[in-house]
């Protein structure tokens, strides 16, 4: 394991230069890798204050995007940047890797030649004895979530269990992952929120396995770079990108009851509320981005190597328990 080449994307976009400051820390401290960090300043509102201290730094290139397309945009100009033939870590700029978590991750990676991707141990950082995440989970009715939020870790999940993908704030990738012939870059259609959906939905199609490294850790402060978004901005992203990722991705019966649902859900909203304009905005912008969703379908593979309803089998059991306006888990 010793000397084995990881690029580590990290986009920002307004986060504050002591958030940044910790992650980029915990990566430059990793052992048994080397790691090589490609910093995305995502046309922060600030000017990228947060991540001009890191210009000059050996281990680190900082890129600049001139605008803001969303957090799969700033992964792919990450990408554009990182070495050849480097395993890819993607990592939120909110988040920190403990010491030997990197290592781990490549190591149960690069054993098994079917794996894609795999999903650390996420814990919450103000609630450390929370999960965060151990991957992605996503329901027959298109809603999707952190696997296991707001549990205390009683080791729910074997080490090396499947999942159906990780999450985006923390996941470790072969040098390959992002390639069309493989699974194909991050959907830059989605802005924010469902683009770590949409690409295990479409890794799992072509027949890649994703699993948990549960004993590679990593603490996240959720939500802390997107808050400054307000929570109907958040609800308004979700709710369209449900939809989008419905209709890209799902059977055509299994779509089309998907989006009758959230109509049925939104229209009873309308009435009780709340995000009433929110609720509106949502179907309508998904309903404009029907026929480019449509249309992606023609670049998926022909054949699902797995049955539909094996990828809802992830989330059987599970609740997200997260509350939104308080950023904490536990009800």
């Amino acid at each position: 394991m010793t000397g084995r080449a990881v690029t580590a994307i990290v986009v920002v976009h307004g986060s504050s230069a002591a958030t940044v400051s910790e992650c980029l820390t915990s990566l430059i401290r990793s052992e048994r890798v080397d790691v090589r960090i490609v910093l995305v300043d995502n046309a922060s509102p600030d000017g990228g204050r947060a991540c001009q201290r890191w210009r000059d730094h050996a281990q680190v290139q900082l890129v600049t995007a001139q605008h803001n397309r969303g957090f799969a945009a700033g992964v792919n100009l990450g990408l554009a940047h990182r070495r050849p033939q480097d395993l890819v870590l993607l990592l939120n700029d909110d988040a920190v890797v403990e010491p030997q978590a990197i290592a781990l991750c490549a190591a149960s990676l690069l054993g098994d030649p079917t794996v894609v991707a795999v999903a650390p141990r996420v814990m919450l950082a103000n609630q450390r004895e929370l999960i965060d995440s151990i991957g992605v989970v996503v329901r027959p009715n298109g809603e999707a979530f952190n696997a296991f939020i707001g549990q205390p870790w009683t080791g729910q999940v074997a080490d090396g269990a499947e999942v159906l993908g990780p999450c985006f704030g923390a996941g470790l990738f072969r040098w390959d992952a992002f390639e069309p012939a493989i699974v194909g870059p991050p959907d830059e259609r989605f802005f924010l929120y469902y683009e770590d959906i949409d690409w295990a939905l479409r890794a799992q199609r072509a027949g890649w396995r994703s699993i948990a490294v549960t004993n590679a850790v990593v603490f996240h402060q959720h939500a802390a770079s997107t808050r400054s978004l307000g929570e109907p901005a958040r609800y308004e992203l979700v709710q369209r990108n449900l939809l989008v990722c419905a209709a890209k991705n799902l059977m055509p019966r299994t779509a089309t009851r998907v989006w009758c649902s959230r109509i049925v859900v939104h229209t009873k909203g309308l009435i009780t509320g709340p995000y009433r304009l929110q609720r509106v905005r949502a179907v309508g912008r998904a309903g404009a981005m029907l026929p480019r969703a449509i249309r992606a379908r023609r670049d998926l593979p022909r054949r699902r190597a797995v049955a539909e309803s094996a990828l809802f089998r992830y989330s059987v059991g599970l609740e997200p328990d997260f509350d939104p306006l308080t950023f904490r888990a536990g009800s």
